[in-house]
């Protein structure tokens, strides 16, 4: 009998010690993933556990701008005053004097459809840059048709131009997508007729702008000059074009250093 409760006696004591050391390695578990969300929580106010964000707790971006055209008669070609915020700069890439700003009776839109070349539409401020990292999006209110695609294009403040490979794709009705840049795959755009070797057999075109993805690219995200969209493709008319009806930019402005 003796030594049965010798033996319970052992059992208990190896139970008690088991649970001691798991206890112990839990609140080490825990001050380290605390420690960890703190020393993320430094780096741009966002807590990591492990290198891994923490969803909410960064502040959310703000946004910068709401284009949503003006709501005026039908203009081909689209022009600065088709803006609703005349404080950005209207830039168009390619076939400009196609892209239309339509007018319906609940919706601006910009039309590609009679484009017959590849085309761009973005916008800049004269007074700021846009930093777009940490959260930093784009939403697209978009309705496009024939296998289209659009496309988010970028300018960054070093002159280069980016394409997502990723993009909007057709949709009966009007949708709204939103793509968050550090989220994206960008490719290299080419906008200059620019010869790749000295085999070329055709004369480069100055006046030709490609608007053509080629590599994989890395734009520095912290400097955004310009910001719109593309399908990269040429109009099919109404079968086989996009439709923009606002696009939204959210992330932090950033003041051009004066000259």
């Amino acid at each position: 009998m003796a030594e049965v409760r010798l033996k319970l006696g052992i059992a208990a004591l190896a139970v008690a010690g088991l649970a001691s050391a798991a206890y112990a390695q839990g609140q080490a578990r825990q001050g380290g993933a605390a420690q960890g969300a703190r020393a993320g929580g430094a780096q741009g106010g966002e807590a990591r556990v492990g290198g891994t964000p923490i969803p909410g707790s960064a502040e959310p971006p703000k946004l910068i701008f709401h284009e949503p055209w003006t709501r005026a008669p039908m203009s081909q070609p689209i022009v600065q005053e088709n803006l609703a915020n005349q404080n950005l700069t209207l830039h168009v890439y390619g076939d400009a004097a196609q892209i239309r700003k339509a007018m319906h009776p609940l919706d601006d839109y910009t039309y590609s459809g009679e484009t017959t070349t590849h085309w761009a539409l973005t916008v800049s401020d004269k007074a700021n840059l846009w930093d777009v990292t940490r959260g930093g999006k784009i939403r697209l209110k978009t309705q496009n048709t024939g296998y289209r695609f659009l496309h988010v294009v970028i300018k960054t403040a070093d002159g280069k131009y980016f394409a997502s490979e990723e993009g909007v794709g057709e949709s009966s009705v009007f949708i709204e997508t939103e793509y968050a840049f550090q989220d994206l795959h960008w490719r290299n755009l080419l906008m200059t007729d620019t010869p790749t070797n000295a085999s070329n057999r055709r004369q480069p075109d100055p006046k030709r702008i490609p608007i053509v993805p080629t590599t994989k690219g890395t734009p520095d995200l912290t400097q955004i000059e310009e910001v719109g969209f593309s399908d990269l493709m040429e109009g099919g008319w109404i079968p086989a074009t996009s439709r923009v009806a606002s696009f939204d930019l959210y992330g932090k402005v950033v003041p051009r250093e004066k000259k």
